[in-house]
């Protein structure tokens, strides 16, 4: 198997070094490893291509101004978009450079396609923690392990693989949001009836917000993208509805232990799930 490792970055300086470090020490290397470039106007450009020349990893940069906000809705699904167009291999393997990856994650992630009727590949990821509301954040939202159902999991970009044929079926990642792409794409995977495989193992670490203002951003701009898509439509509602009565935080074990924060970030959720609903968007790359 030929593996193309994809991943897009804008601005990156300060976390990039951790995260190209952590491809350093996979236990296998991707045949190529494609990094999109939304034209950073820091040094991220530079420190991949010295990190590049030093260890000689078969990373090649792509440089892309119009995947940024200042040309795009969907700059994140744009540049994956046209790193996967670029790929040379079948099996195509996604993540975020504000990740860590376990030293294990690639040839975890890749290992399950040795079955040639697995289609997609969702890892799975934990919080990066350093700080104690980023341990509150992930006791609220962070979904665990033992309670996921495997078989309507649907897997964040940060730890995914796929065909590329079941991204050329789809029409690759939606343009036209700024966040819930990957979950629509996931969406149009199992709409098509390709066969997911959970692979617990292949897990990265993910930097959860630091602290309240940029959860309750992040929350927000989750809740837009849903509503502009109008995904988790009956879920989200009823949050909406809850509001006066939080009785989804009340039946909630470690949401009920942290409510007034659970409470602020439900709200901003709604909030941000609210306005997208008003800026609906058909969700497709035309």
């Amino acid at each position: 198997m030929k593996i193309s490792l994809i991943t897009t970055v804008y601005n990156e300086e300060k976390s990039i070094l951790d995260f190209l470090s952590s491809y350093k020490n996979q236990t296998k290397y991707a045949d190529e490893f494609i990094i999109l470039d939304g034209g950073s106007s820091d040094n991220s450009v530079l420190i991949i291509q010295e990190f590049e020349k030093k260890y000689n990893l078969n990373i090649s940069v792509i440089v892309d101004k119009t995947c940024s906000k200042k040309y795009v809705t969907g700059p994140i699904a744009k540049g994956r978009n046209i790193a996967i167009e670029n790929a040379r291999y079948d099996i195509i393997a996604v993540t975020d450079a504000g990740c860590i990856l376990d030293k294990r994650w690639l040839e975890e992630i890749i290992k399950p396609f040795e079955d040639v009727m697995i289609d997609v590949v969702s890892g799975w990821y934990k919080a990066h923690i350093t700080n104690k509301f980023q341990q509150k954040f992930t006791d609220i939202l962070m979904p665990k392990l033992e309670n996921i159902n495997r078989d309507t999991f649907l897997p964040s970009s940060r730890s995914l693989a796929f065909r590329k044929i079941c991204w050329k079926k789809v029409e690759g990642y939606p343009t036209l949001t700024y966040t819930a792409e990957d979950t629509k794409f996931d969406l149009a995977l199992k709409a098509n009836g390709y066969k997911f495989y959970f692979a617990e193992k292949a897990f990265v670490y993910w930097d959860v917000p630091f602290d309240i203002e940029e959860a309750k951003q992040k929350l927000f701009n989750y809740g837009y993208g849903d509503g502009q898509l109008k995904l988790r439509f009956k879920k989200s509602i009823m949050k909406i509805l809850f509001i006066l009565f939080p009785i989804h935080i009340l039946l909630s074990k470690q949401k009920r232990k942290y409510f007034l924060l659970s409470y602020q970030l439900s709200i901003s959720n709604s909030l941000g799930y609210i306005k997208g609903l008003l800026n609906q968007v058909n969700g497709t790359n035309k």
